[in-house]
């Protein structure tokens, strides 16, 4: 259900206006749950895309997780009713309380960017009696091939812990005894639509993980962040992402089951 058949309609109504097609995020949302299923991966919503009440309870029922860059995005998923096991913490400027509220719900991993925040963390979560999960935000150096405003995943973005700061990071974890690693985090950027993009991606991680194993660190969870982008110029054209190629990809080349 294409959005030209609603413009008469909407030249009626005062701006701004914002529409949304339910019936298309509910079908989205069931391919993209459906494919994502096949290989027993989990979907988390990026909260700061649209925390609208009705989006919001409609991708909760779907099934998805929450990804969450503050703190009162995490209250607004708990909130929301998504369960606390199913919410992840990003974000490079976590401040203390923010830490405290996401460690006293019990999420399940904070996804750390630098040495300092595995630090703050650790002291943090030793003051409250508690163990928190965390995962390491690796900076993959894959060119995303978007705009460069919205490219988090390159060598020269701030974003992440790079290639050699990944020693001192594990030589820290041993350190910190409040922390448990529990994955690795990734997130090469947005409005993503060259599927190449992904086997690169993908490829590169697979190494990453590999490394990490050769290290004797067995990791249980990968969290692949970018988003999907949809055609602007066209978007009745296809206006549902190629979920099957893209959880596909990721399948063939990350080899979670060997």
């Amino acid at each position: 259900m294409g959005a030209r058949k609603y413009i008469g309609r909407l030249q009626e109504l005062p701006t701004p206006f914002y529409f949304y097609d339910m019936d298309l995020l509910r079908s989205t949302l069931a391919t993209a749950v459906s494919e994502a299923s096949r290989y027993g991966y989990r979907i988390h919503y990026a909260l700061k895309a649209n925390f609208d009440p009705r989006i919001v309870e409609t991708i909760r029922q779907a099934g998805l997780g929450a990804d969450c860059v503050s703190g009162n995005e995490v209250r607004a998923a708990i909130e929301a009713g998504f369960p606390a096991e199913g919410i992840v913490f990003a974000g490079v400027g976590k401040t203390d309380r923010e830490i405290e509220y996401a460690l006293g719900q019990d999420i399940f991993s904070f996804n750390c960017e630098s040495l300092h925040e595995l630090q703050v963390i650790n002291e943090i979560a030793g003051r409250m009696g508690k163990k928190a999960r965390i995962a390491l935000r690796i900076n993959p150096d894959v060119d995303p091939k978007t705009h460069r405003y919205i490219t988090t995943g390159k060598a020269d973005n701030k974003f992440g812990i790079s290639y050699d700061e990944i020693d001192a990071a594990i030589a820290s974890l041993e350190k910190l005894a409040n922390l448990e690693i529990v994955g690795l985090h990734f997130h090469i950027g947005s409005q993503i639509r060259d599927m190449q993009v992904f086997e690169t991606f993908s490829k590169r991680v697979f190494d990453i993980k590999e490394w990490f194993r050769e290290k004797g660190i067995v990791l249980k969870h990968l969290n692949m962040g970018g988003g999907l982008g949809i055609d602007y110029d066209d978007p009745d054209r296809e206006p549902m992402p190629d979920f099957e190629t893209y959880f596909d990809i990721f399948h063939r080349n990350l080899k979670i089951d060997e």
